[in-house]
């Protein structure tokens, strides 16, 4: 619990109206509990203050405002509401002395988060975010859910343009950090891929003094990261994972599955074999990876066979689910680059029956998005993918990329429910299809028609206050 006084006191605010106490910390009145402290942020879909006589009606204790609203709930007034969010996840994250893993990346992120907390849960109560809380909202709301029970904590950072890892960095403390490779991924706010490798370096700086950072041995740009790393004078130790000979965690003989991959991991002087319940050679990385953070916290061997095997896929990752006329339907739906999306490409050529490729489009990637767009419809092609859909305006110019490089064979369209038919005439039981996209094209739309097996785009409820 936190007082309402107190609270003020950390974010350098004032209190309007009694005090009192919170028992939880939120930004979403839909999903606030009882006795949450509402903190009213402005995004992109909107501006919090409109929603504080809704924090009222759910019950909230209070409200962190930059303006105060003209309601008997209790107010903290302060400048910024992110940023105090930002220093009151800050705060708190100092009364624990328990280990914390930071995880960034171009790719696979998520996934590592969730495997690192899977093999740490074995040892102890392990805190891993709701979903990608990895930015300036998301991390302090995941640091404010430490409580006496968790002996861990794995953290995801992202970013999209300089100083924000920086930031995230600061606020979380970190004892372990990892940079799980690099690759081409918010270019358009951040750069080419040096200064995309700079930008990832940041998440350094919070580094706390003596601890552990995790490195991809196999990654082109390990140099450089070992060399931001000894600029922050940190005095760290570098452990390594991979494939290469020399990496402290080492995965070799992969052998890929329909929905698993198999592996050998060594270290330690130490040897599993490991089937993963994750689909790809990616994913082995990915495991080796978070096994690699995991043992730096104090994860023994069988902690980690254990906790990889065991492990659930994150929503929109590679989830295999059952489609329209018993279709395979693989949802990869929440995000993609040009890396990600050749690695799900790699997955489903791996399948046999016919293979159909449903892409929206790549965001963020800055001038040379429509290379990479043709780049990836190539190696579609290349993989002896027999059929590609994107979902996009037809007169977009990136996914014509797309269909440059797979040929003239791949359709773009342009309307959901247009798009979720023709998908629809396309499907039986000896068919898998994949659907990928960035965000921005939201294509858990595409994998939820499919799955109704109505032909048709599912049809949502409103959210009520």
């Amino acid at each position: 619990m936190m007082v309402l006084s107190a609270v003020a006191r950390t974010v350098r605010g004032r209190l309007h109206g009694p005090d009192g106490e919170c028992g939880s910390v939120s930004i979403d009145t839909r999903r606030m509990a009882r006795g949450a402290l509402f903190f009213a942020v402005a995004g992109s879909h909107g501006d919090g203050h409109d929603h504080v006589p809704k924090a009222l009606c759910a019950g909230a204790a209070g409200a962190v405002v930059s303006r105060v609203q003209a309601c008997s709930l209790p107010q903290i007034s302060v400048d910024d509401t992110t940023l105090a969010l930002g220093q009151l996840g800050s705060d708190w994250r100092t009364r624990f002395s328990i280990p914390v893993a930071a995880i960034t990346g171009s790719n696979g992120k998520t996934t590592v988060t969730a495997l690192a907390g899977s093999i740490l849960n074995r040892r102890g109560n392990c805190l891993v975010p709701e979903k990608s809380f990895n930015n300036h909202w998301g991390l302090p709301l995941t640091l404010l859910g430490l409580d006496e029970t968790c002996r861990f904590a794995v953290l995801e950072m992202g970013t999209s343009g300089h100083g924000e890892i920086r930031y995230l960095s600061s606020l979380a403390e970190p004892t372990i950090v990892l940079i799980n490779n690099i690759s081409m991924a918010h270019a358009e706010g951040l750069g080419d891929l040096e200064q995309i490798c700079l930008a990832k370096s940041e998440i350094f700086e919070g580094l706390r003094a003596g601890g552990t950072a995790v490195l991809n041995a196999d990654d082109p740009y390990f140099e450089p990261l070992c060399g931001y790393l000894a600029e922050t004078g940190k005095d760290a130790q570098i452990v390594t994972f991979g494939t290469s000979p020399g990496a402290h965690m080492r995965c070799t003989d992969i052998l890929p599955g329909e929905a698993s991959c198999t592996f050998t991991l060594s270290f330690a002087g130490q040897t599993r074999r490991i089937t993963l319940p994750l689909a790809g050679t990616h994913n082995a990385l990915n495991a080796t990876a978070a096994a690699a953070v995991a043992h730096a916290a104090g994860a023994g061997p069988d902690d980690i066979r254990i906790g990889l095997e065991s492990a659930r896929g994150v929503p929109g990752r590679l989830q295999y689910r059952e489609g329209t006329n018993r279709a395979t339907v693989i949802d990869d739906s929440y995000n993609a680059n040009p890396r990600s999306v050749m690695a799900a490409i790699d997955v489903l050529a791996a399948h046999p029956g016919r293979k159909v490729l449903v892409l929206g489009e790549m965001a963020e990637l800055g001038p040379g998005g429509l290379a990479a767009h043709r780049e990836v419809g190539a190696y579609a092609r290349e993989r002896a993918i027999d059929l590609m859909r994107c979902f996009s305006d037809r007169s977009s110019e990136l996914s014509g990329g797309y269909r440059s490089g797979y040929g003239k064979e791949a359709r773009i369209i342009g309307d959901l429910t247009e798009l979720v038919a023709d998908l629809h005439t396309q499907m039986d039981s000896g068919t898998t299809v994949l659907v990928k996209g960035s965000r921005s094209s939201r294509m858990e739309r595409v994998v939820e028609g499919i799955i109704a097996g109505t032909g048709q785009p599912p049809v949502r409820e409103g959210n009520g206050c």
